[in-house]
């Protein structure tokens, strides 16, 4: 069998680390092959988030076009694309989503050849306003696929709302490094005591990593924390994007003590600052997984996520590890918040469901997921 993937960019850590342990499963079947095309080094988006290690990427692979993806028209990548199908002789091709032409180019050049495809789906039917002919488009171009590599329930229930059979469903998950970023956050987690008196935290933090955009919603974070008031915590926000200016006027403004922003880290120390934190918060308006939560979930935090964040319907156990909570509605998530500030204890306990949860979203569960995925799509549905 011989397997293809098509993949945005080579940055995503975590994906590095899911395709590595993949390859180390085609390795033990001789008649098995991987190739894995990263169309881009990065996107411009995550300029700032570190650049590319290319030592996590163990697997065979191949970038297409050295620059930014954004910078690659999509002729371009539907050309280079296209010549490594042809070269590769794929039995089956991965792709990464339905909506980008130059994925769909290959897609229905495979329908036209023979090649069995599968496409890698992370949106959910909240991530943004749902348009009646761009939904037909998804719906005409979902049932092209043989079968669906879903990161998550809610992606999951998109793809059948468009057709998709059951069967088909091949994968609900997504996953970090655990392994990796345990062993990070242990570390750091020895030292915190000392990194909070040098950036002047409080005794008890909640804490916020992610770019400062206004999807992330961390304004709404900001005006609930304002709500608590509370003596003993603070929060962290850690983060750059073109909200920042805006959101620490806010702080200003509003005279809103405990609050402290750090810049942006690339990926391999954002766990170092997670360790600074005991609550997690995600409060985002739009997000079809937060790996983020992941992270936070290995390094044994309760977790607050807005319930349109895709992770949150699986990975949040309401009242047992963390709490799910409409982003529009301030009060509640102020709330939800209160129950940490009125009852510290509840961090341990709760952490530890977070790790006990986690465990099932590991790369190397994930990259079995996909192996016997691709199996099922080339040997079981002819």
């Amino acid at each position: 069998m011989r397997i293809l993937i098509i993949h945005q960019y080579l940055w995503s850590h975590y994906k590095g680390k899911i395709y590595s342990e993949l390859q180390k499963i085609v390795n033990t079947h001789k008649n098995d092959e991987l190739l894995v095309l990263q169309t881009s080094l990065n996107e411009i988006t995550r300029a700032n988030l570190g650049p590319v290690d290319r030592s996590i990427h163990q697997y065979n692979y191949q970038v297409l076009v050295d620059d930014y993806y954004e910078n690659i028209p999509n002729t371009t990548r539907a050309k280079k694309m296209l010549y490594w199908v042809r070269k590769f002789k794929p039995d089956v091709v991965n792709i990464s989503g339905y909506y980008e032409p130059a994925m769909n180019t290959v897609l229905f050049y495979c329908r036209l050849v023979g090649i069995k495809v599968i496409i890698s789906v992370d949106s959910t039917e909240e991530d943004k306003p749902n348009i009646w002919w761009k939904e037909a488009i998804k719906r005409f171009v979902v049932n092209r696929a043989q079968g669906f590599f879903c990161y998550g329930s809610k992606a999951a229930e998109y793809m059948l709302k468009f057709g998709a059979k059951p069967h088909q469903i091949l994968l609900e998950n997504n996953a970090v490094d655990n392994q990796k970023i345990a062993s990070i956050y242990k570390e750091a987690y020895q030292t915190r005591e000392t990194e909070k008196a040098k950036y002047g935290l409080r005794p008890f933090n909640f804490i916020y990593t992610g770019r400062l955009m206004a999807i992330k919603n961390v304004a709404n974070l900001l005006i609930a924390f304002a709500k608590l008031k509370p003596q003993n915590w603070g929060l962290v926000i850690l983060g750059d994007g073109a909200e920042g200016e805006n959101l620490r006027k806010y702080v200003a403004d509003e005279q809103l003590e405990g609050v402290t922003f750090i810049e942006g880290q690339a990926w391999y120390n954002v766990p170092k600052f997670m360790a600074l934190g005991d609550v997690f918060v995600l409060p985002s308006y739009s997000e079809p997984w937060g790996l983020v939560v992941n992270e936070a979930m290995v390094g044994g935090m309760p977790v607050i996520v807005s319930n349109k964040c895709g992770s949150s319907h699986d990975l949040v156990k309401n009242g047992e590890n963390g709490y799910t909570f409409n982003p529009y509605d301030t009060d509640e998530l102020a709330a939800i918040m209160k129950k940490f500030v009125d009852d510290p204890d509840l961090i341990k306990s709760f952490g530890a469901v977070s790790q006990s949860i986690i465990k099932k979203y590991s790369p190397e569960q994930v990259a079995q997921e996909m192996y016997d995925g691709f199996k099922k799509v080339m040997y079981e549905h002819k």
